[in-house]
Formats: structure tokens, C-alpha cells, sequence
């Protein structure tokens, strides 16, 4: 074999063009990303409009059945499915697997252009999302204190949400319990009516007058100045005076029919962490960012902020999924380590010779390093699927080196020199070795394109598997006959004759060593009558592994079926639902005893509450 040739006689070439493959992996280590699963694009985009004060039957007539018209006609829709809550609408439009996300998000985008203007007038501009795991929280935090709502929500609102939004990886910071400042007009409709003032001749008024508006240029011989028209209201009391019509000559003012004063927004939504009133910050990550990074520099930045935060005020973290992750990694990782050791141990026990364990051994470190670059180059993560693609690997890694040295070595035992060894040996073998690699690949590479959202996730599975046998392939022609070429050693009978001599033992031996022997040829005695029986009852022993087979397949009809696994994050999820007609305190009021039950168990460390959620007041989770 021209390849285990080449690496015997030009040895720096072979390590060196191994070494790279290492280098390139050691490189490409703390670039890869860290994730709990691999990032898949979900075929399902949303549709989310909010109607302040609309409700659900409105909601219904007005926006959704609208969108769900405008959208129907798209190419590839598979399911639309939508609800339509108290000032809020979501229709959520799922497409055939193989059609692309991003175009169907943009076609999504022109078809509910072109009923904005069937929606009603004072509706929010309507949000349209894929469905990205990506956009959820990594992290939830809380502030609490003893300030109002409205101090709260401003400090976090003005001074909090910028500062996490300026870390590097954040995307967005998500807001709950918030109340910010609102300026409430109130008119009087007897006044209206004496007025002959509409209530929209109030909104027109407010939105022509609080503008600022560009007033162009002024030039002089040397100077160029802006001019700009300030017209927006400075406080309440301008507002007040804001004239909004004339009767019979005479300005109409906003005093007048009305009054404007000083508030809050609605209150739509109520966070308590740990029975304290709260404001909640969700920090979502930028797509395709590590996901433990992102998390670590929040945590840091967040120790910086305790330390300029006023006094009275506390920032707590709620959740955090990394803390989790990075647990689930390193668990994985440890299996990984203890994995190679026990294979190398098994390498030892089998062979008993340290020389050729260690040759073979070497094949484990150079092939998962290698993989990394894989791994980086396809813009893979470390994740459950890729770490269990490792980990599964780590016997299939070793064998080529073992079935190649174990054939060296046999030649060599029987008086071939090692340099000659190495590459005889390894083109004995070659085509076995290959056929063992490929039908691996064979089994796995199809795993890569299967369909459904399942195959999207074990897509990295496969590759990183497939990547790494490739990998161990070409070490065992290359690294492995290299290195038995240069540290086995030619063995010589008692005359100094080439082979192997009875009273010549050159494999390590041991208390341990003599006893496995003795074991092994134990279980070898009691094999060959049970290999002689079978080979004598064909017939029997083949309708025996028939209804093995068929007992085995019939036993899969009681296995359970589901997507993900349950894992044990150390935390749980209540979710709340009150009759739909509740009001924001009624619905707390009814959920209160949940919560103190929670809060009550002494296995509970803490409780985040939230009440409020996509526009319904009645929804709460703790």
C-alpha cells in the first residue's frame, strides 16, 4: 500500500501531515460553539398584532381571519393554526420541510403588506418570525427593591437594557413587569358634545402638534445654519393648553373638554421573584453564538452592575440554561475521557505489550482532535448529538490501529523485521481495514440525510461519526506503521535467530496477565463445545435467532415514543390558567395560594413568578 509505504519511508512527512490535522483541531477547539442541541431551522413562521383593548372577537373578525386569508395562498404551507386573545393575534404558518424558511418568511412579509391596509388603522406594524430556539432567554434575571413600579421600569427601561444589550452575543432583552411613564388623556363627553369636538379631533391634534420637524437651511455670507422646528410638548400643562378645535372663532383647549395627566402604561402583566414584586429582563442571544459565552459575560457584566446599582435595589438571576448546558457537556465529556481510558486499558489487556497499546492508543487523541476542524469547518457545535457522536466513536476509533498493529506485530513476532513489517503487514490487511471504515460510513451517512425535523437533528450525529472513522483511517496507514516501524523492536529466538522461542516471552506479563490468560482459556474451553453444538444444529440455532428477532421487534410495540428526553435541570415549570373573563388582580388573587405552596416546600430554593402573556391576563407560570 502506497500510503503505509510513503509513511514508513518519509516518517517526518507522515507525522507532520498528521500534526497538521492536530493543529487544526486545537485551533478550531474554542472557536466551536456550545449549545444543548444542534441549531436546526424549524419550517414555521408567526405572525404576532396587537390591538390595544380590542377584544378576542375583534381580534378574530378583524386580524386573524384576515392574515389567515392573505396567507393561505402561499406556496408550500402545510398548517396554519391561530388564536386571538384580548388585544392580541398570533396565526403560526407551518411549511413542508423541504421549502426554504427564509423565502417563505419573505413571502409571509408581501402577503400581509398587502392587506395592511383591510387591518385596522390603529394597529401595531404586525411582527413576522421564524421560529428560531435561538430567540428564547438564555438567562432571566430580576430587579427588585424598595422603589415604586415606576422607578423601576424607568432605571431598567433607560439604564439596565442598554447596558445588557451592549454585551457581546446579546440580541435582545426581553421585559416583563414593566410600567413605564404614559401621559393619559381623559375626556369628558358631555363637554365633547357641548364642543361639538370628536374624540378624534383630540388624537389628530396630539399628533400634529407633538412633532419636531425639520425646518431646512439658513445661509449667510460665512455660515450654514440648521434650523429645526421643536413643537413637541415640554409637560403636562402644554398639553392642557393644546388647542383642538374652534368654535364660533374661539379656540377649544384640551382643559376645556378634558384633562391630560401623568401616569403609567396599563398593567397587562406582574413578575414576583420570591414573593417580591419584580421587574424580569430575558436575555436572548445573538443566532449562532455560544450560548455558554453569552451567558458568562451577562454573569460578569451583571457583578459590575450590583456594584453602580442604587441603593435599595437588587438583580437576581431567575434561570439560567448554560449552568445546565455546560454541566450536560461536561458530563459528556468526562464519559468521553473515561471511555478512552477503559478502551486503552482493554487495547493493554488483550495484546500485553505496552509498545504496541500505545501505538494504537494514539489513534484516539489524533482522530478527535482532527475532528474538530470537521466540526468547525461545518459550522457544528458542541452538543448533545456531536459529544454523543465522539463518544460513540471512541471504539470505533482504535479498531483499524489495533487490526493494523496487531498484524505488524504478528509479523514481526515471527522474525519479519519491523520496518519490513510495517508495511507488508498494513497492505495485508489494508482492504479489510477499509472495508470495516466503509461499511461504517455506509451505516451513518445515510443517517445524515433523513427526513423530518429528526433528521435534521442527527444530521451533526452522523457527519461528526463519519468524520471521525475517516480520520482514523488514515492514521492507521499512516501514523500506526510509521511508529511500529521506528519503536517495535526485531524479536530474536535464544541462538539469536529470527522468531519466536517458547522460553522467550516478550509480551508483558504480570500476576493480572497470568490470570486473565487463565480466564481467557477458560471461557475458550467452554466456547468451542457450544461453537461445535451449533455448527451440528443449523437448522435449530437459525429459527432460534428468528424468534429472537421477531420477540425483539414485537417488544418495541411497549416502548414509549417521544422527541427529546426528560432531563433533570433541577427545575420545573407550572403553568396557570384562570377563567378567560379574570382580570389581572383576580387572576393573581386566585393563583397566590399556588405560589405560597411552592415557596413553602423546603426542597424549593426559588420561585419566579409571572403572570400575564401574550396580551391574556390570565395566564401565569412560576
Amino acid at each position: 500500500m502506497w500510503l503505509a509505504d510513503t509513511s514508513v519511508k518519509r516518517p517526518v512527512f507522515a507525522t507532520m501531515a498528521i500534526m497538521g490535522l492536530v493543529v487544526l483541531g486545537v485551533v478550531s477547539y474554542p472557536k466551536i460553539g456550545v449549545d444543548l442541541f444542534p441549531k436546526v431551522d424549524f419550517p414555521i413562521v408567526t405572525v404576532s398584532t396587537h390591538l390595544n383593548g380590542a377584544s378576542p372577537e375583534v381580534i378574530d373578525v378583524d386580524v386573524t381571519d384576515r392574515i389567515e386569508g392573505a396567507v393561505n395562498t402561499i406556496n408550500g404551507v402545510k398548517s396554519i393554526t391561530s388564536s386571538s386573545t384580548s388585544g392580541d393575534s398570533r396565526v403560526t404558518i407551518e411549511f413542508v420541510l423541504d421549502r426554504n424558511i427564509d423565502l417563505a418568511a419573505q413571502d409571509v412579509r408581501e402577503k400581509v403588506a398587502l392587506i395592511r391596509n383591510k387591518l385596522p388603522a390603529d394597529i401595531e406594524e404586525p411582527r413576522i418570525a421564524k421560529v428560531d430556539p435561538d430567540a428564547t432567554a438564555v438567562l432571566w434575571m430580576n430587579l427588585s427593591g424598595q422603589k415604586s413600579v415606576k422607578e423601576l421600569s424607568t432605571y431598567v427601561d433607560e439604564v439596565l437594557k442598554e447596558q445588557l444589550q451592549r454585551i457581546n452575543g446579546v440580541g435582545d432583552v426581553q421585559l416583563w413587569g414593566l410600567r413605564l411613564r404614559q401621559i393619559r388623556v381623559w375626556l369628558d363627553a358631555d363637554k365633547l358634545r357641548a364642543y361639538g369636538v370628536a374624540a378624534t379631533d383630540v388624537m389628530t391634534a396630539l399628533m400634529r402638534q407633538n412633532v419636531e420637524l425639520p425646518g431646512g437651511r439658513i445661509e449667510s455670507l460665512s455660515k450654514e445654519y440648521t434650523v429645526m422646528v421643536k413643537g413637541e410638548f415640554a409637560n403636562i400643562s402644554e398639553i392642557n393648553d393644546m388647542v383642538v378645535a374652534y368654535d364660533k372663532g374661539a379656540p377649544v383647549r384640551l382643559k376645556d373638554i378634558g384633562k391630560a395627566e401623568d401616569g403609567m402604561e396599563e398593567k397587562r402583566t406582574l413578575v414576583r421573584y420570591n414573593g417580591v414584586p419584580a421587574i424580569a429582563m430575558g436575555v436572548q442571544k445573538q443566532s449562532g453564538t455560544n450560548t455558554v459565552q453569552v451567558a458568562n459575560r451577562v454573569k460578569a457584566e451583571i457583578e459590575k452592575i450590583r456594584k453602580t446599582l442604587p441603593p435599595g435595589i437588587s438583580l437576581n438571576i431567575a434561570m439560567d440554561q448554560s449552568v445546565f448546558i455546560q454541566r450536560s457537556i461536561d458530563e459528556v465529556q468526562k464519559h468521553l475521557l473515561l471511555g478512552s481510558l477503559f478502551a486503552v486499558l482493554a487495547v493493554l489487556l488483550f495484546l500485553r505489550n505496552f509498545r504496541t497499546t500505545l501505538i494504537s492508543a494514539v489513534a484516539l487523541p489524533v482522530s478527535i482532535i482532527a475532528t474538530f476542524a470537521l466540526i468547525r469547518a461545518f459550522g457544528f457545535t458542541f452538543n448533545n448529538m456531536t459529544m454523543l457522536a465522539l463518544t460513540l466513536s471512541v471504539g470505533l476509533l482504535i479498531d483499524d490501529a489495533i487490526i493494523v498493529i496487531e498484524n505488524i506485530y504478528r509479523h514481526v513476532e515471527e522474525g519479519m523485521a519491523p520496518r519490513e513489517a510495517s508495511t507488508f503487514a498494513t497492505s495485508e490487511i489494508g482492504l479489510a481495514v477499509m472495508a470495516t471504515t466503509f461499511a461504517i460510513v455506509a451505516i451513518f451517512l445515510p443517517v445524515a440525510f433523513m427526513k423530518g425535523i429528526i433528521g435534521r437533528f442527527f444530521l451533526q450525529f452522523a457527519l461528526t461519526v463519519v468524520f471521525s472513522v475517516l480520520v482514523s483511517l488514515l492514521v492507521s496507514f499512516t501514523l500506526t506503521p510509521m511508529l511500529a516501524s521506528i519503536f517495535l523492536k526485531r524479536i530474536t529466538n535464544q541462538r539469536g535467530n529470527p522468531g519466536t522461542d517458547a522460553a522467550v516471552q516478550v509480551r508483558t506479563r504480570g500476576r493480572f496477565a497470568e490470570w486473565f490468560e487463565k480466564g481467557y482459556k477458560q471461557i475458550e474451553a467452554g466456547y468451542r463445545p457450544l461453537l461445535a453444538f451449533s455448527l451440528r444444529h443449523r437448522g435449530a440455532m437459525l429459527i432460534g435467532a428468528l424468534l429472537i428477532f421477531a420477540g425483539s421487534l414485537y417488544m418495541t410495540t411497549f416502548i414509549g415514543k417521544e422527541f427529546i428526553p426528560p432531563e433533570d435541570q433541577g427545575q420545573f415549570l407550572v403553568r396557570m390558567e384562570a377563567p378567560i373573563d379574570y382580570s389581572l388582580e383576580k387572576s393573581d388573587e386566585l393563583f397566590k395560594p399556588a405560589e405560597k405552596i411552592v415557596r413553602e416546600t423546603p426542597e424549593v430554593s426559588a420561585v419566579y413568578y409571572r403572570l400575564g402573556r401574550g396580551g391574556a391576563v390570565n395566564l401565569g407560570m412560576m
